[in-house]
């Protein structure tokens, strides 16, 4: 650690907290303590480190935002060496030999645009748990082998020259290839067995998805040049979260994992069917624009029960919202506007549906909206549109589209007669222009669940 009083450094510098603040050169003759153990120094302004600068004993390198074009020549003993971070060192060309860095854990090179090849001496990085590479965008030569037992994050997106998937270690855990030019998801990921999140959005080249690890629990492939999706996604039993929003090209959707909690498919604007097999009682499907859809495809998603575990009720529902302009037959209490009032019924489980269209006037682009309903007596919130949009960040529809989800309500209070339903948008950046309610009983529920347990 650097004390307040070493005096080897510049007058225009000083140190605090073992940080080195610069203000505007550093002279030619200077030199660190031999035995430095944490350099903390953001935006170094010179093209590489002193000649008598003596990394062995670094623990911590942290350079930030320097005019670094490398750090120093040689191969010197890095057994210390834990964390480097050279985020924003837009002009670092050229890594050292971290061949004798095995002690090394964490490596965030983020936003080093000029950097083009991952050198060799990786391969020797055995501790290492995360590397972030984020906006490298000029990366192209990865080590044609390299098997990190230690590495759990990878971070590439925005490497935007970037061909070759990392085949860096069969223990990642989450892996970002977002908006690079890979074109392919190699077989050896079946062994990675720890994978859990797999981010390839944006990836223009990536036409198909045949090599997906089972325990995979979020996958997002958006916006990326996906034509289809191969059948044997069912079975991704542990797949949760599926984004193929913006995949354009898309004209079908195979069967889904029945645990999938989560599937973004807004402006899949070639989508035209989905499975018949559509039964994922717990997800929220997001097909926003989606106008190439049939009516029978639209049929099979309505149709969803939304079901959950009693007991989970309350916290847990599925919702829909696609393309429509009218509330279903089977939601048979309806009403045109935002508001529906129906007799006190004995259940106090309902399927809604609302029409909803967009208030083209309103450019606020806040994700704060709120859907509310008043039930009864009660009042409070629902899962909602604008709950989603907030969670989920579901773009806005650009025509009417209906939106289905399942409610109960919290308080019974068998004194009043009636039910009101009441909606709103709270920026006025939509409409409610029809309202339905389907009451739903237990009978219902039990031949929903039997439904869909015959098709698991």
């Amino acid at each position: 650690m650097l004390s307040k009083g070493c005096r080897i450094f510049d007058s225009s510098m000083y140190i605090k907290d073992g940080m080195i603040k610069t203000i505007e050169y550093i002279p030619e003759d200077m030199e660190f303590p031999p035995r430095l153990r944490l350099l903390h120094w953001d935006a170094y302004p010179s093209k590489s480190l002193p000649p008598k600068f003596y990394p062995e004993h670094l623990v911590e390198l942290n350079m930030q935002e320097s005019q670094l074009e490398k750090l120093w020549e040689g191969t010197p003993r890095l057994t210390n060496l834990k964390k480097m971070e050279l985020m924003e060192s837009w002009h670092l060309k050229e890594l050292p030999d971290l061949s004798n860095a095995t002690k090394l854990e964490r490596l965030d090179l983020a936003w080093c645009q000029s950097l083009v090849e991952i050198p060799f001496s990786f391969s020797n990085l055995h501790k290492l748990k995360v590397l972030a590479m984020f906006a490298c965008s000029k990366l192209q030569v990865l080590p044609s082998t390299m098997n990190l037992s230690s590495l759990k994050v990878v971070n590439m997106a925005g490497c935007s020259r970037l061909r070759k998937f990392p085949d860096f270690s069969t223990n990642i855990s989450s892996l970002k290839l977002s908006n690079t030019l890979v074109e392919q998801v190699p077989a050896s990921i079946q062994h990675w067995t720890r994978l859990r999140f797999l981010e390839l959005s944006y990836n223009g080249k990536l036409k198909t998805l045949k090599n997906v690890l089972e325990g995979v629990s979020h996958l997002n492939l958006s916006y990326s040049g996906i034509e289809n999706v191969s059948d044997c996604i069912k079975a991704l039993q542990g797949l949760q979260h599926l984004n193929l929003s913006g995949c354009r090209k898309l004209a079908t959707l195979p069967e889904l994992p029945p645990q999938l909690m989560f599937l973004s498919a807004n402006d899949c604007e070639s989508l035209k069917s989905v499975s018949c097999h559509f039964h994922t009682p717990n997800a929220q499907l997001n097909f926003t624009n989606c106008f190439e859809l049939s009516q029978q495809q639209q049929r099979a998603i309505i149709q969803q029960s939304f079901l959950t575990e009693r007991k989970y009720r309350l916290f847990l529902n599925g919702w829909a919202l696609l393309p429509g302009s009218e509330v279903p037959a089977e939601f048979d209490h309806r009403a045109r506007g935002s508001s529906l009032t129906l007799p006190y019924p004995a259940s106090s489980r309902f399927k809604i549906c609302l029409v909803v269209a967009p208030n083209h006037q309103v450019r606020d682009y806040r994700v704060s909206q709120l859907l509310r309903s008043r039930i009864g007596k009660c009042e409070f919130h629902l899962s909602s549109i604008d709950e989603a949009i907030r969670v989920y960040r579901i773009p806005r529809f650009r025509t009417e589209h209906l939106f289905i989800f399942h409610s109960d309500c919290i308080e019974e209070d068998q004194s009043i007669s009636e039910r009101v339903f009441e909606f709103s948008s709270k920026l006025h950046d939509f409409e409610i222009v029809e309202c339905g309610v389907q009451i739903l009983t237990d009978e219902m529920e039990r031949s929903w669940a039997f439904e869909n347990d015959s098709k698991i």
